[in-house]
Order: C-alpha cells, then sequence, then structure tokens
C-alpha cells in the first residue's frame, strides 16, 4: 500500500502536469508511472485528474512532512516538467508554490531545479520525449535564463 506522502507526490504531479494547460504524453506518463507505483487504480486516477482540473487550489493542498522526501518530490516534480525540454512558467510557478508548501528554501529549490533537470536530460538521453515547439526553455525557477 502506498504512503499518504506517495499519494500526495502523484497530487503534485498531476498539478504540475496541468499547470500550463496542455498535459504532454511525457508528463503523463510520470503521472501514470506514479500512479501505477502508489496502488492508484483508473477509476481513482480520473477522478484525482478531474479534481486537478477543476481545483485551482488543487497544488495548495500538498502535504509531505518528511524533509528529504519533500527534497525528493520537488526534483521529481522539475524533471516530470522538463522532460519535453521546457519548463513553461506556470509550471515553475507550480513548483515554486509547492516548494513553499513543503518548507523548500530559495536555495534548497534552486539545488533541486538543477538536480530535476539533470535527471529530465537524464531520461530524455534514454527515452526520446518530443520537444515542444519555440526551443528548450530552461529557464531557472525564479524565471530567469539558465546559464
Amino acid at each position: 500500500m502506498a504512503s499518504m506522502e506517495d499519494l500526495e507526490l502523484l497530487r503534485a504531479a498531476m498539478a504540475v502536469a496541468l499547470a500550463d494547460g496542455n498535459v504532454r504524453r511525457s508528463e503523463m506518463g510520470v503521472i501514470k508511472g506514479l500512479a501505477a507505483r502508489t496502488g492508484v487504480g483508473r477509476v481513482s486516477f480520473d477522478a484525482m485528474l478531474g479534481a486537478a482540473e477543476s481545483d485551482p487550489s488543487f497544488a495548495d493542498k500538498i502535504l509531505i512532512h518528511s524533509p528529504d522526501k519533500a527534497r525528493l518530490a520537488v526534483e521529481i516534480l522539475v524533471a516530470e516538467a522538463g522532460l519535453d525540454g521546457e519548463i513553461s512558467p506556470r509550471e515553475r510557478v507550480v513548483i515554486q508554490r509547492i516548494a513553499r508548501q513543503l518548507n523548500i528554501t530559495d536555495q534548497e529549490l534552486g539545488e533541486l531545479y538543477e538536480a530535476g533537470l539533470r535527471r529530465a536530460d537524464a531520461l530524455r538521453k534514454h527515452h526520446v520525449a518530443p520537444k515542444r515547439s519555440g526551443g528548450p526553455d530552461r529557464g531557472s525557477p525564479g524565471g530567469s535564463p539558465h546559464p
């Protein structure tokens, strides 16, 4: 049985995937994988996704109490958002909101953002994920260009 923190990661991943209004195949793969890992069935998955789509405050309700799991969750969320080669401004905002809720400092968020981008790059090398048009936007969590 999945822990509550695993379910919260799934909820957070759904919020990030839906942030820009366009769920990419790579993002859907991540959230379906998390659902399978946590034992969430199709009906529950669809209900959770529907709630995420209809509730603008869905991302404001993420609770992960373990600091280590919270940091890992944020890294995974950045990787999920970056799998397609771009993290949209809306995705960045949702990741920042979730990180603040999880008591992640700005410095930690910067480090986790870098780690998440590296994770996304590694995953893209193993599985060719389609990139969004317009080239990669690898901006930092604050929206400034990534060096």
